[in-house]
């Protein structure tokens, strides 16, 4: 049995981590068994016997394996039915296509959520997160950034504009049906679900559709998560 070790909020069934979801959703379409167990900002003794400290982080047997995009390839050579790339060209591709949602979906909507985040973690997260995390939102507080988050929105449409060309014509970002590309941006898209009532996406008609058929996938396991909202 696999365990998938991810981050969770003050209540322990939150879990929030978009890096973590991409790969939640890489197993359920494998169809693997996995069980999980949570960490936290400033309580990752569940990680002592590893030398990882950020999720996501699988363990297999007595072996770790960390990175998103590292746990993803691991994946689909460990359960080559239903493949998540499609050849090896497809397997280095990946690369580019996780460093671009990461700098043009998760980064971006970081500001965005940040406030929802801190929300719903419990007062020892808070005080960590806090330190950790306001010096990368330019001179705000993390309070500060909700005020102004309907104007970063606006600006943010501009990053969704390659994806919802793809869209217009496709039912997933990989065609016919969902792989590699659509659990990246779908995880993505799973962190200001889980945590916040604000939709980074919501001007976005296709890929607010798309987003629906993600939740339909895996008898709609993503839908079913627990939200903090």
């Amino acid at each position: 049995m696999l365990t998938l070790f991810e981050l969770c909020g003050a209540d322990r069934n939150v879990r929030f981590s978009p890096f973590v979801w991409r790969i939640k959703l890489m197993l359920e379409h494998k169809g693997a068994s996995y069980d999980t167990q949570t960490v936290t900002f400033t309580d990752k003794s569940a990680l002592a016997s590893s030398t990882l400290q950020a999720v996501p982080v699988i363990k297999d047997g007595n072996s770790f394996i960390g990175e998103s995009l590292v746990i993803a390839r691991w994946i689909d050579q460990k359960f080559p039915e239903n493949p998540l790339f499609e050849g090896p060209a497809a397997r280095a591709q990946a690369g580019l296509l996780n460093n671009w949602f990461d700098r043009n979906i998760v980064a971006p909507m970081f500001p965005m959520i940040v406030s929802d985040i801190f929300e719903a973690l419990d007062a020892e997260n808070q005080q960590s997160f806090r330190a950790s995390r306001e010096p990368r939102l330019g001179g705000k507080t993390i309070e500060e950034t909700r005020d102004s988050r309907d104007k970063a929105r606006d600006a943010f449409r501009a990053n969704l504009g390659p994806v919802e060309s793809i869209l217009t014509d496709h039912k997933f970002l990989s065609g016919d049906a969902p792989a590699f590309a659509d659990y990246c941006l779908m995880g993505s898209l799973m962190w200001p679900h889980i945590v916040s009532v604000f939709d980074p996406v919501a001007t976005s008609e296709p890929i607010i559709e798309w987003r629906e058929r993600m939740f339909d996938l895996f008898d709609g396991f993503a839908r079913k998560a627990p939200r903090a909202v």
